[in-house]
């Protein structure tokens, strides 16, 4: 009885680390959405091959009748011949896309959902979306997960490092969220700006430099990707990070905003303008969102300060 038991459990076990999702069938759902530009090449080449459930297909979706569902897990990282994210305070799941050259206006769009009960792991870092130019590597923008909700991020890599809140997390867990952001990645403070709609709502509208200032190629990258976290260890007094899960839906890439979505929204979203921002200061070592841990500054105010 005790073999025939054992002889069961293997082959369970068997089974389940062969029914990870395949690069395939992530792709089918996306296109089947239709992903316009946003081609992805494959999952991140540091994403855990020992991961329990990474990347899947999941029937909880808004567009259409599949979304993305995004899973980290304690311990599940990689690392590479130039680089280890185990030894760098690092865990990742991720789709990563094909280098793309700067020289076009592009038009993004994403759905994301943080469940109601997401584990955040502020004040560590978790990036949800993000950009990243090449040779030398550099982060652009990211859309992260903090003490404050929902937040844009032109990265300290590129920028002078901020934080603009776009979704309190009130608003934001439970619900799904629509972004679109809109940029052409110019070097060019002239030419070059950054637009961030939610939900249909201007929330960001940044005139400057919008590359690092050398330019080339850029890819863009989204999923679940923790970083610092020796913060949340240190803060919480744990060893153990907890169980991360979103999901991505409708992930669009166009040159216009009118191949990316209908004319009369488009014309909704252009008409609109902004005053001023809610800006997140971040701290290494919050164990919650402190009471003056937002400012709101006007437009004027933030390109004094950020704007390059």
């Amino acid at each position: 009885m005790k073999k025939i038991f054992l002889l069961i459990l293997g082959l369970l076990l068997c089974t389940n680390s062969f029914a990870k999702t395949k690069f395939s069938e992530v792709k089918k759902a996306l296109k089947e959405d239709g992903y316009g530009k946003a081609v992805p090449e494959k999952f991140h080449h540091l994403n855990s091959p020992k991961a329990i459930n990474p990347v899947s297909v999941s029937d909880f979706s808004i567009i259409g009748d599949k979304s993305i569902r995004f899973e980290s897990n304690d311990g599940e990282c990689w690392k590479e011949p130039k680089w280890n994210d185990c030894t760098n305070d690092r865990e990742r799941t991720e789709l990563y896309y094909k280098k793309k050259p700067w020289k076009k206006e592009r038009w993004y769009r994403f759905y994301i959902h943080l469940p109601e009960d997401y584990n955040s792991i502020a004040p560590a870092k978790m990036s949800l979306i993000q950009w990243k130019r090449h040779n030398p590597s550099k982060v652009l923008v990211m859309f992260q997960h903090d003490h404050s909700g929902l937040t844009f991020n032109r990265n300290g890599d590129t920028f002078k490092d901020t934080y603009i809140v776009l979704k309190p997390n009130k608003d934001l867990l439970g619900s799904w969220t629509e972004i679109i952001y809109s940029t052409n990645w110019h070097l060019d403070p002239e030419k070059g700006f950054m637009k961030v709609w939610i939900d249909g709502k201007l929330k960001v509208d940044f005139k400057g430099r919008s590359n690092n200032k050398k330019g080339k190629e850029l890819s863009l990258r989204y999923g679940l990707y923790s970083s610092s976290m020796s913060r949340y260890k240190a803060v919480f007094e744990t060893d153990t990070m907890p169980q991360r899960i979103v999901f991505f839906d409708g992930v669009k890439e166009e040159n216009s905003c009118e191949k990316l979505l209908d004319e009369t929204k488009c014309q909704s979203l252009k008409s609109q303008t902004i005053n001023e921002y809610d800006v997140f200061r971040y701290s290494k070592y919050d164990k919650k969102l402190r009471p003056n841990s937002i400012l709101k500054m006007s437009l004027s105010q933030f390109n004094a300060l950020y704007g390059q």
